[in-house]
């Protein structure tokens, strides 16, 4: 289990609030104790000059007991009387040289030796007596050099023990005063200079750890929180530099795999293609002959069978069914050896336009909505534009075919996207037919692959027309979503870069 952890401010403060405590505490005993000192030595050198002007009144020849008393009218018995009026006097009593009392005057409460509680006699001697409540001072009186009496002084302490609890109470007051201003002084010096920073700190450092980077933080105070500071900006620039460096190396990496991955597909595509290549040039080839046997002696046998109804029948149906043989073999005679282009600078936007113009003439786009769109002042391609007008009009019948049932849009729009400085030029031909599930979008240029229902296509049209594309030093990409739509994309190089690619 955690233990509890105060916070910053709060350790801080109570550490000061100890610090002051302790130092309150030995001040406050060395101030009283030296308050306390030097009233009872005021207090005693009162009590001494007090004693010595009654030992100086006193008769050149002391009496002694029992044969005589200090005569009450003497007047170091009259001082006595007036000493008596003070508020802090108790006794004062006046011995013979044999310790008999001969004079005392004082209030009830202390007997009569109570100023000779110390011992010692012919030294003047003095101190409080236990409990502190009094102070008591004694003097030999001297004749002659000998000492005939002892003199003794009893006075109270109280007003001053009232004074020292009125500065301990006046203590009290002014440290609880001085502690709450210093604590809140304290607190608020602290936050400024130390808790509000470190907090700005904490809080940048939490960013960080939450991925955001190059994040940086004005901290002000003293020396050391700045360079803690320019540190950890430091350290968050270092941060942010490394990412920087690390996404730019990811997204090499994610280009290079994607190219290494888009070289591996058309390797791929193109040693299939060599292969489809020979085996349709070879089949072609071994087909067309008994081909055109079938189909010449079918001919000879339709004159003769005109008047039979249904041989004619029969006829007919083996005729359409070598004629969809020969475009097949037609085909791949064309996917194995394409013919020559003648190379010409080709505006894609009129092509488009004539392409899209020449189907709608013979009928295609019954239902469909079709507009052609071009980019203003579109730079030539260099071409043979009847093997691209074949292309186009391969998937225009493509797109017409997937609208055939409902009612759609087809757009035909020719564009430059100045972010492909390879191949800048492009044809798109959208069309909002039932699109192309995903798990066959990577096939349909293959060939003999077609999603068209049994004697509808052969497979061949869009494989023959990525080769033509090809041929053009360009590129033919696909996208679709099922029951949205499909994109196809031409995208070929400019004249000049054309030109450029050949020299």
């Amino acid at each position: 289990m955690r233990g509890y952890r105060p916070s910053l401010t709060v350790a801080i403060l109570a550490s000061l609030a100890l610090l002051l405590i302790f130092t309150w505490i030995l001040f406050s005993l060395f101030a009283l104790k030296t308050a306390e000192r030097d009233l009872y030595a005021q207090k005693a050198d009162h009590a001494r000059m007090l004693l010595a002007t009654f030992v100086n009144q006193l008769p050149d020849s002391l009496p002694t007991f029992p044969e005589g008393m200090l005569p009450l009218d003497a007047p170091a018995a009259l001082y006595a009387g007036k000493l008596a009026d003070e508020p802090s006097f108790e006794r004062l009593t006046l011995l013979d040289r044999n310790g008999k009392v001969i004079f005392t005057a004082g209030h009830e409460g202390h007997d009569q030796f109570s100023p000779f509680i110390f011992p010692g006699h012919g030294v003047e001697e003095g101190g409080l007596l236990p409990g502190g409540e009094a102070l008591a001072r004694t003097a030999p009186v001297l004749r002659d050099g000998r000492i005939v009496g002892e003199a003794g002084l009893l006075l109270s302490l109280q007003d001053e023990q009232r004074r020292l609890n009125r500065s301990k109470q006046l203590f009290l007051a002014y440290f609880a005063l001085d502690f709450i201003l210093l604590l809140g002084l304290g607190s608020y010096s602290l936050a400024r200079i130390v808790v509000r920073p470190v907090n700005r700190l904490l809080a940048a450092t939490e960013r960080i750890t939450g991925g955001v980077y190059g994040h940086q933080v004005t901290v002000t105070g003293p020396l050391e929180l700045a360079q803690l500071a320019s540190s950890f900006n430091a350290m968050s620039r270092a941060l942010q530099q490394k990412q920087d460096e690390v996404g730019a190396h990811v997204r090499t990496l994610e280009q290079v795999n994607k190219n290494l991955q888009q070289a591996r597909e058309e390797a791929l595509r193109s040693e299939k293609m060599a292969s489809v290549g020979l085996l349709a040039a070879g089949t072609a080839h071994e087909i067309g002959t008994p081909l055109a046997s079938v189909m010449g002696y079918a001919e000879i046998l339709a004159a003769e069978v005109a008047n039979n109804p249904a041989q004619a029948e029969y006829l007919q149906r083996m005729q359409e069914g070598c004629a969809r043989i020969d475009r097949i073999v037609r085909g791949l005679l064309d996917y194995a050896r394409p013919k020559n282009a003648e190379v010409e600078p080709v505006d894609l936007a009129s092509l488009a336009a004539g392409t899209v113009e020449l189907l709608r003439q013979q009928g295609l786009f019954k239902g469909c909505r079709v507009d052609v769109r071009a980019t203003p002042d579109l730079p030539p391609a260099s071409l043979d534009p009847h093997q691209l007008q074949q292309v186009l009009i391969n998937l225009l019948i493509n797109s017409n075919d997937a609208m055939a049932d409902r009612e759609g849009n087809l757009l035909v729009e020719t564009l430059v996207d100045p972010g492909d400085r390879g191949l800048p030029l492009q044809i798109r031909v959208f069309d909002s037919g039932a699109g192309i599930p995903a798990e066959y979008l990577g096939k349909i240029f293959d060939p003999f692959f077609t999603t068209k229902d049994p004697g509808r296509g052969t497979g061949l049209g869009l494989a023959i027309s990525a080769r033509i594309v090809e041929g053009f030093g360009g590129r033919i990409t696909a996208r679709s979503i099922p029951g949205k739509g499909s994109c196809f994309t031409i995208q070929l190089p400019s004249a000049g870069r054309r030109e450029a690619v050949r020299g």
